[in-house]
């Protein structure tokens, strides 16, 4: 049988080119439909975190014995000092504190948000995001975990939802420190990933700052309503609207303007709700600034009893000194934002029979392995998202069941594939052929349809650049 080499003038395959990183291979079924890439100057939960050690830093030099106080609800991770403290922030400025898993290129922080005190479940997990922080290549990516999904509790508490991992700890050991060690457990054991710190806030907590220092004067670039903006039950606020130009917001239409998500136009992407987010923080920032140290110490006093009952992390004030130099030091501003749910063909909803409640548990056929592929390869489902490629895909064989199969693994990557016709000779192996420069997708395409990229355009197949990017011709299937 002749190959394509010798019928068509030269269809050559090209040696493929590896390009070597520490991402693994992306997982086969993952849809980007759920995925969001970013670009950013920072998240609002790390520009917020930074921010309270400001504050007390600052201000507690000035009221040291109740800072001290205060400053161990917050930074429960080690108890030592409020001066030891200070010193580990100054430390921290420099190279003199490392962060865990920053020697291996990648530093992981759970990040949960919970409801707070007034609400049903105050310890629930509400939000439960990884963030996966590699300072080397200048990113980060956020995976959201599902509050459903079905995982078992340490210390024999048998399987629960894993939004409960963060309040059972909590309510067992009354202790912020223990309830971050039980959902970093989980959260390890179905990663696959060491989580060595945690970071925990209540937006109410954050509402109330707000009104403490009086409010804030926020800028708002465009008119924009949301129609959907959830209240403190299962249903919706009515219409909320943001009007062009200068507003003094308190702590609740603070909080709306900086978490609105499902505003018609620009205002409604993530890309808009982080400026806001931003806009929030810079003018908190500016106010407590501010504040003059003697006249409104009763509002200081105040402000650091609210973050000692709102926020608390395991991660030092060095240690968040040294991830904010890191930050910067690397220009990060990429922010891949991943969500493992049931589009990603990875977890599947049911119902237990012994109870009848819903849960989210890995699809019939998907083992806990694959969910911590999905884990791994974040960064590289990012940028394969990023690109957004057309494919052309065609067949060199009558066998349709790969046709498909390959059709399946192309679309649930979140590329667009259309079929393309085929007349050439058959061919022994899958192979590409690349129009537009797409090195993630074309890494995809090499890695999961085991193809080999060719140096000419397979034959009969009119090119047309400015509708394809890469073009996949299948083998016969041996």
């Amino acid at each position: 049988m002749k190959n394509l080499d010798s019928a068509n003038r030269g269809f050559t395959p090209k040696t493929p080119q590896v390009t070597v990183s520490d991402t693994p291979p992306v997982a086969e079924k993952v849809n980007l439909l759920t995925v969001k890439k970013e670009k950013r100057r920072g998240s609002w939960l790390k520009k917020f975190t930074i921010l309270i050690v400001m504050v007390i830093i600052l201000l507690g030099g000035i009221v040291a014995i109740r800072a001290a106080n205060l400053t161990d609800k917050i930074f429960v991770g080690t108890k030592t000092s409020f001066f030891a403290k200070i010193r580990d922030a100054i430390r921290g400025g420099g190279d003199n504190v490392k962060l865990v898993g920053e020697d291996m290129g990648q530093i992981n922080i759970l990040l949960l948000g919970i409801g707070g005190e007034g609400h049903d479940g105050p310890y629930l997990s509400d939000t439960m995001i990884l963030a996966e922080i590699r300072p080397d290549i200048g990113q980060v990516s956020l995976v959201a975990i599902p509050r459903d999904y079905l995982v078992t509790l340490p210390e024999n508490a048998g399987d629960q939802k894993i939004n409960a991992s963060f309040a059972l700890g909590f309510n067992k050991n009354k202790d912020w420190n223990e309830a971050g060690k039980w959902a970093r457990q989980v959260v390890e054991n179905i990663s696959g990933q060491k989580i060595p710190y945690f970071a925990v806030i209540d937006f109410a907590g954050f509402e109330k700052a707000i009104n403490q220092v009086g409010g804030v004067d926020v800028h708002i670039d465009r008119t924009f309503t949301d129609y959907t903006y959830p209240d403190s039950g299962i249903g919706y606020l009515p219409a909320i609207t943001f009007t062009e130009g200068f507003e003094h917001m308190g702590g609740t239409r603070a909080l709306q303007f900086a978490r609105s998500r499902h505003a018609a136009g620009p205002e409604g992407s993530d890309f808009a709700r982080s400026a806001r987010q931003q806009k929030i923080i810079s003018a908190f920032k500016e106010k407590v600034l501010s504040l003059n140290l003697i006249s409104n110490a009763g509002t200081i006093n105040s402000l650091l009893d609210t973050f000692a009952n709102h926020f608390h992390t395991n991660i030092s004030p060095g240690e968040i000194f040294r991830l904010f130099n890191l930050v910067k030091q690397n220009d990060i501003k990429t922010f891949v934002s991943v969500s493992l749910d049931p589009s990603t063909s990875l977890i599947c909803p049911k119902i237990l029979e012994s109870n009848g409640a819903y849960v989210l548990m890995p699809c019939d056929g998907k083992t806990p392995d694959d969910i911590k592929n999905f884990f791994k390869n974040v960064f590289s489902i990012g940028k394969l998202y990023e690109e957004k490629s057309t494919i052309w895909l065609g067949t060199s064989s009558n066998d349709r069941t790969s046709y498909q199969q390959a059709d399946k693994k192309l679309k649930e990557a979140g590329l667009t594939v259309w079929e393309v016709g085929y007349g050439g000779q058959p061919l022994n192996k899958n192979v590409y052929y690349v129009l537009n420069p797409k090195p993630a997708t074309a890494d995809y395409i090499a890695n999961n349809l085991n193809a080999t990229e060719v140096s000419l355009p397979p034959p009969g197949v009119k090119i047309d650049k400015s509708k394809v990017d890469i073009i996949v011709i299948l083998g016969q299937n041996k």
